[in-house]
C-alpha cells in the first residue's frame, strides 16, 4: 500500500511538474500545506485544476503528451490566462498537496460538488480532450469519465456526445 501512494504521490507531482512552470516559494508551499490541513473547501479554480490534474492520473499513468496537454489547456482557459505563473503555480500545488493528501477520487469528488451547473459540461469535456488525448480510450479512463460526468451530474446523452466530438478532435 505504501509503494502505490508514493507511486500516486510522484505521479501528481510529474503530471503538475510540467503545467506549473514557475515554481512556488517555499513560504507558499508552507501556506499551501496548512490550508490543507484546515479543509477548507476548493474553490471554482482548484475545482477546475483537481479535475484536470484526476484526468491525467486516470490510468495510474501520465504520459508526455497529457502533461503538455494539460499545460495548454490550463493556460488558454480564460480564467487563467490573464494571472501569472507563479498564482497558477501556487493554485497548482495546493491541489497537488490535496490529492497527494487525501487522493484524487475524494478531491475529485469534491470539485465536482464545488463546481456551478454552467461549468460542469465544459470541465467534462476539457477532462475527455485531456484523457483522449493520444486517441485511445483506456478501461480506467473510460471509468474515470463515466463517473465524472456521474459525479457532475451531466446527463448520460450529453456526456456521450461530449466524448465523440472529442473523439473525432483527437483523432486527427
Amino acid at each position: 500500500m505504501a509503494k502505490k501512494k508514493t507511486a500516486r504521490k510522484q505521479a501528481v507531482k510529474k503530471a503538475t511538474k510540467r503545467v506549473a512552470r514557475k515554481a512556488a516559494p517555499r513560504k507558499a508551499a508552507k501556506t499551501a500545506a496548512k490550508t490543507v490541513a484546515r479543509r477548507r473547501p476548493l474553490t471554482v479554480d482548484q475545482a477546475i485544476i483537481a479535475v484536470l490534474i484526476g484526468s491525467m492520473l486516470a490510468n495510474d499513468h501520465v504520459a508526455p503528451d497529457e502533461s503538455e496537454r494539460a499545460h495548454h489547456i490550463t493556460w488558454s482557459m480564460r480564467r487563467f490566462r490573464r494571472r501569472s505563473g507563479e498564482a497558477v503555480g501556487r493554485l497548482i500545488e495546493n491541489v497537488r498537496q490535496r490529492i497527494a493528501t487525501d487522493g484524487v477520487g475524494p478531491v475529485v469528488q469534491e470539485a465536482a460538488r464545488v463546481l456551478p451547473s454552467a461549468m460542469r459540461a465544459p470541465v467534462l469535456a476539457v477532462a475527455a480532450d485531456l484523457v483522449l488525448v493520444d486517441g485511445r480510450l483506456q478501461r480506467q479512463e473510460r471509468q474515470f469519465l463515466s463517473e465524472l460526468a456521474r459525479q457532475l451530474k451531466v446527463p448520460p446523452a450529453l456526456s456521450l456526445q461530449i466524448l465523440k466530438v472529442i473523439s473525432v478532435k483527437n483523432a486527427l
